[in-house]
C-alpha cells in the first residue's frame, strides 16, 4: 500500500513538471534562443526542479522565471520527499526481513525448524559445505540470528499453513523439524514435530522430511506422517558415547566424519553409469586411486556398509564414500 501511494506521488510529481515545462516552452519559445523545441523544455524542467542547474537553459521572460521559482520551490521539498520515502520503504523491508515478517522467494532451498544448539550448528555445517546454499528458518525468536542473504527468518508456528507459505514450502527441497526443547515433556516435543511434519507433509509431499525424536517409541507416529528420515537423537548421541568407552580412537574418528570443518567428511553420489554391472572390488580400487574409500552402497531403500567385494553395483545405486571433499568426475 505504501509502494502504491509513493508511486502515483511519483506520476503526479512527473506530470507536473510536463505542464510546466509545456507553459514554460509556449512563454519562453519566441524569445529565448536556447529552447530549439519541446524537448529542450522538458529538459529545462527536470534539471530545475531537482535543482542540479547545468546553466545551459535559463529564462529570461518574467513568466518565465516566475515557473523557475515555482519549479525549484517545489522541487526541492518534492525530490526530498521521494528519496526519503524510498529509503524508508528499504530500511522497513531490512527491518521486516530480519524480524521474520518477509515472505520468501528461495526455490530448491531447505527449512529449518526450531532454533537452538542444533540447528546452529546444522545451519552452520550446512554453510561449510556450501556458502551459497538458502537456508530459512522458521521459529518464534525474536529476530534472525544471522545476517546472510542467503538465510532468511520466517517467525511463527511451523504448522500454520500461512507460515509455511511465507517460507515458500511448496518450492522447498529438504525440511528439518528439530525438537522443541523449551516444552517440559518428552512426549510433547514428539507430538509438536509430528504436527508440524504433517502440516508440511499436507502442504508439499515431495519434500524430503527429516525429523528429530526424543522418544524412541513415538518413531512410528512419524513413519505414518511420511516423515523420510527419523533422527534420535539421544539414542545417535548414547551410542557414540559407548563406542568412545569400547575404542579410544574411534570417537575421534565419527567426530572426523560428521563435521566438514576438517579431514574427512561422509558423502554420497548415484553410480555412474560407468560402474554399472562392475564389481564393489573394482569400484574400491578405482576410486583409491583419487584418496577416495567406498565404503558402502545405498539401494532400495537399505544401506549396505561393506558389502561383500563381488557384489555388483546396479542401476539407481547410491555410492557412499569418505574423502577430504566431494568427487566430481566427468566421463
Amino acid at each position: 500500500m505504501k509502494n502504491a501511494k509513493l508511486y502515483k506521488s511519483l506520476i503526479i510529481v512527473i506530470i507536473f513538471i510536463l505542464s510546466l515545462s509545456l507553459i514554460f516552452y509556449i512563454v519562453e519559445s519566441e524569445n529565448n534562443s536556447k529552447i530549439n523545441n519541446l524537448g529542450d523544455a522538458i529538459w529545462w524542467g527536470f534539471v530545475t526542479s531537482t535543482t542540479v542547474g547545468y546553466g545551459d537553459i535559463f529564462p529570461i521572460t518574467f513568466l518565465g522565471r516566475i515557473i523557475a521559482i515555482i519549479l525549484m520551490l517545489i522541487g526541492i521539498g518534492i525530490f526530498g520527499f521521494i528519496t526519503a520515502s524510498f529509503a524508508s520503504i528499504f530500511v522497513e523491508k531490512n527491518f521486516k526481513k530480519g524480524m521474520g515478517l518477509m515472505d520468501v522467494n528461495f526455490k530448491n532451498h531447505i527449512i529449518i525448524i526450531g532454533w537452538n544448539y542444533r540447528s546452529k550448528s546444522i545451519i552452520e555445517e550446512l554453510i561449510n559445505e556450501n556458502k551459497d546454499i538458502n537456508i530459512v528458518l522458521i521459529d518464534n525468536i525474536d529476530q534472525n540470528p544471522y545476517n546472510k542473504k542467503n538465510i532468511s527468518y520466517i517467525k511463527g508456528n511451523p504448522w500454520n499453513d500461512n507460515v509455511l507459505k511465507r517460507a515458500n514450502i511448496s518450492y522447498a527441497k529438504t525440511a528439518i523439524v528439530l525438537a522443541d526443547r523449551k516444552l517440559d515433556s518428552l512426549e510433547m516435543m514428539d507430538a509438536k514435530s509430528v504436527f508440524t511434519c504433517l502440516a508440511i507433509e499436507k502442504t508439499n509431499n515431495n519434500i524430503y522430511l527429516i525429523s528429530e525424536v526424543v522418544n524412541p517409541e513415538n518413531s512410528n507416529h512419524f513413519l505414518r506422517v511420511n516423515v523420510n528420515d527419523i533422527i534420535v537423537s539421544n539414542q545417535i548421541e548414547s551410542k557414540v558415547l559407548v563406542r568412545s568407552i569400547l575404542y579410544r580412537t574411534v570417537n575421534k574418528a565419527i567426530k572426523e566424519l560428521i563435521t566438514n570443518s576438517y579431514g574427512s567428511e561422509l558423502y554420497e553420489m548415484p553410480a555412474p553409469k560407468y560402474y554399472i554391472n562392475k564389481e564393489y572390488i573394482n569400484i574400491c580400487l578405482e576410486l583409491l586411486k583419487n584418496n577416495i574409500t567406498l565404503i558402502g552402497i545405498y539401494r532400495e531403500g537399505h544401506t549396505n556398509l561393506n558389502p561383500e567385494k563381488n557384489t555388483i553395483i546396479q542401476n539407481k545405486d547410491i555410492l557412499i564414500y569418505i574423502a577430504k571433499e566431494k568427487y566430481q568426475k566427468s566421463k
